[in-house]
């Protein structure tokens, strides 16, 4: 076991070495955060998820998960922006309920599950977030655009994402039963890193692109009730369902569901919260504090599953 948290701690602390070196380049080498982001979305993402579907080894059972989290995550973000329009009268509900429905799965959670589970699991991580990820992009932008984008508006942006394609692309190759060439596989690893790496360092660029960092403690409470509390007990309760009920997973599944409710505010959060001017300084610095808290909270998380598993 201290093995184990030892080699997730090792992986985690260059993550945040990511994110200082992404304030540098912004803050003092003017790097530009809608480039970087838009390199990270539309070029390295379809490719890292077209090759881990690809190479995905398969089982029906996988489907049943990406559509559990979906439901989780509607139902997460439904209640936390309708129970926070109550609370505030501001745009905060606005903030919170994009906030909710996701969380840093990807560009935090993979690097976690490449280092405890290794390269053949990715596919599967990448189906399983699939649930979270439909809502970043339909439901969270529904809430981030203060109710004026339309469901016909949200759902033509999701199927404007690359992402999407590749995954279904990804899939009809699996199912071929064709492999892939060498030298896609030897890039595609390359590209993961690469993903990783511009994708914490967005983190920092848009950490530095804001005048101030504004801790709001009303704030912090509304986002991460739903990110640290609810998000964990909703992995768990899917994990023990199926530990104690269907068996129809393992260990590893365990794992990266573990981790999608473990892992920090998304780290697009702050530039989408920029785009929709919901409180922007507040969301950086909500997203800094949540990925400081996951330095905790993901071990914890692996932790639990391995006292699962005794």
């Amino acid at each position: 076991m201290i093995d184990l948290v030892q080699l997730l701690i090792a992986n985690i602390i260059p993550l945040y070495i990511l994110i200082a070196l992404g304030f540098v380049a912004g803050k003092w080498l003017d790097v530009n955060l809608p480039s970087m982001a838009t390199v990270a979305i539309y070029i390295l993402a379809p490719i890292v998820n077209f090759g881990a579907m690809a190479q995905m080894t398969f089982t029906p059972e996988y489907l049943a998960l990406p559509i559990i989290i979906f439901i989780g995550s509607v139902t997460i973000g439904t209640i936390s922006y309708k129970t926070t329009q109550k609370l505030r009268k501001n745009n905060t509900a606005n903030l919170v309920g994009m906030a909710s429905v996701t969380g840093n799965t990807m560009y935090f959670g993979l690097p976690v599950i490449l280092a405890l589970l290794g390269p053949e699991w990715v596919g599967v991580y990448a189906l399983l977030n699939l649930g979270t990820f439909l809502n970043e992009v339909g439901l969270g932008y529904f809430f981030g655009a203060r109710g004026e984008a339309t469901v016909k508006g949200a759902a033509l942006k999701v199927l404007k994402f690359p992402v999407i394609h590749a995954i279904w692309l990804g899939l009809l190759y699996n199912f071929s039963g064709l492999s892939l060439p060498s030298a896609f596989v030897q890039y595609w690893n390359y590209t993961i890193g690469a993903w990783v790496l511009i994708g914490m360092m967005i983190i920092g660029i848009a950490l530095s692109k804001q005048s101030r960092l504004d801790v709001d403690l009303k704030l912090l409470a509304n986002l991460f009730v739903p990110k640290f509390i609810i998000w964990p007990l909703f992995t768990f309760a899917i994990i023990l369902a199926d530990i104690y009920y269907f068996q129809a997973f393992g260990q590893e599944i365990y794992m990266m569901v573990a981790i999608i409710g473990a892992v920090p505010l998304a780290g697009n959060l702050v530039a989408y919260a920029s785009n929709f001017n919901l409180q922007p300084e507040r969301a950086a610095a909500a997203v800094l504090i949540s990925t400081i808290l996951a330095f905790i909270t993901v071990p914890l998380a692996v932790i639990a599953v391995k006292l699962l598993m005794v």
